[in-house]
């Protein structure tokens, strides 16, 4: 009789329980966390349930299958790579012509500090829970709730996109620079197109290549970054020997010996852009300067291939900050001391000059890079659409369902 009784307590609470629920749709779509006070992804009354993105019963396989990379290859090289960006050959000594070393490294530490505050706060996010698919929408949307989730989730994804427009631009100007310095030296003039809308076409180009390249073989993206990673340092490398190889009076490079002018660039004078005409201002400087540290997100955006997501994304993130500003420091004061800063202002790609044992290693290993950002951009923000589609917080986003 006891257990009967129990037994029937059992259904009833079970048909109370399903009274406050909704019906899983017949697709096998997956149960997600619900939050305490029941304003969480609409699927109940704080109760906890399995959470996972897409593909029906197994995504905890899936996931676990997928989950093998570890702090270092999974949280810290791909935040390296992306705040190594096209900024920091091509925009940075030109800042440090105008801002002075002193001035920009003021602008580089603010930039920092400001990163260290997110990564503060994601650090304490992450820590609390479980993270999948989604990355930074994933764990906000968890703690924050799913209103506030989607709007920074489409911010993000926003910003992504417009980072992998950022640094297509770089591919194309850097090549637009190296066309331009041979034709200078072989003493053709160069008017900075080679034909009609150019940057336009190659910029078409390369976005065409790109997303065809990820949507084909999205697996090989992370195999490929490592690689690309590895040719800007390299390109890192050479640029910092030559520097300092032109500083001693042992390498020329290919500037002339007029150009070397030690600490001429200490502080701040701010003159005409040679190009533009335009002159820049600490704010304008600090315009540039912000947006090469902000990629610390890219090791949270894959938080689903980490085998310990809560304890591989903070450190990774934190030492991914440590070495990217010690670089920018490095770079800034290392040439910013030895050449002259009307070199650095009118020779904007001055770091290919200067690279040892041959300009030609900086110059495609710029377009290597950017080239291998743009596929990481165009990797990770599709996976943000996709978790919140997964999440139906937008009934527009109901067409990207892994699950039809």
């Amino acid at each position: 009789a006891s257990s009967s009784n129990s037994n029937s307590n059992n259904n009833n609470n079970k048909k109370k329980t399903n009274g406050h629920r909704k019906k899983p749709k017949p697709s096998g779509h997956n149960a997600r966390h619900d939050h305490g006070n029941g304003n969480g992804h609409g699927n109940g009354n704080g109760n906890h349930t399995t959470s996972g993105f897409g593909n029906g019963n197994n995504t905890e396989n899936d996931t676990e299958h997928h989950a093998n990379l570890g702090t270092f290859r999974g949280a810290f090289l791909p935040s390296l790579q992306s705040i190594l960006g096209v900024i920091l050959f091509l925009r940075l000594t030109h800042i440090t012509s105008q801002a002075g070393c002193i001035c920009t490294t003021a602008l580089l530490l603010a930039s920092t500090a400001s990163t260290l505050l997110t990564w503060s706060s994601l650090s304490a996010i992450v820590t609390n829970g479980s993270i999948q698919s989604g990355g930074p929408y994933y764990v906000i949307s968890r703690t924050l709730g799913a209103d506030v989730g989607a709007s920074l989730g489409l911010l993000y994804y926003s910003g992504s996109i417009l980072s992998g427009s950022m640094f297509v631009l770089g591919v194309v100007e850097a090549v637009h620079c190296s066309i331009r310095a041979y034709y200078a030296r072989w003493g053709y003039g160069f008017s900075g197109h080679l034909f009609w809308y150019d940057s336009q076409i190659l910029s078409l180009a390369i976005v065409a290549a790109t997303t065809t390249c990820v949507h084909f073989g999205n697996r090989f993206v992370v195999v490929f970054s490592h690689l690309f990673l590895m040719v800007t340092v390299l390109s890192i490398v050479c640029v910092l020997a030559g520097a300092v190889a032109f500083a001693l009076g042992i390498y020329d490079g290919n500037l002339q010996p007029y150009d070397r002018s030690p600490m001429e660039n200490l502080w701040p004078r701010f003159e005409p852009d040679p190009f533009t005409g335009v002159t820049p201002d600490v704010f304008s400087s600090l315009a540039l300067v912000y947006p090469s540290v902000t990629g610390i997100l890219n090791g949270m955006s894959q938080s689903h291939r980490l085998k310990h997501p809560s304890q591989s994304i903070p450190r990774g993130t934190f030492w991914s900050i440590v070495a990217s500003t010690g670089i920018y420091l490095a770079v800034c004061w290392v040439v910013g001391t030895t050449v002259s800063n009307r070199t650095l202002k009118v020779d904007k790609f001055v770091a290919a000059s200067l690279a040892y044992p041959h300009e030609l290693i900086v110059r495609a290993g710029v377009v290597v890079s950017a080239l291998g950002l743009v596929l990481g951009c165009m990797s990770t923000a599709p996976n943000l659409l996709s978790a919140m589609a997964d999440d139906d917080v937008l009934p527009c986003l109901n067409r990207l369902k892994e699950n039809r």
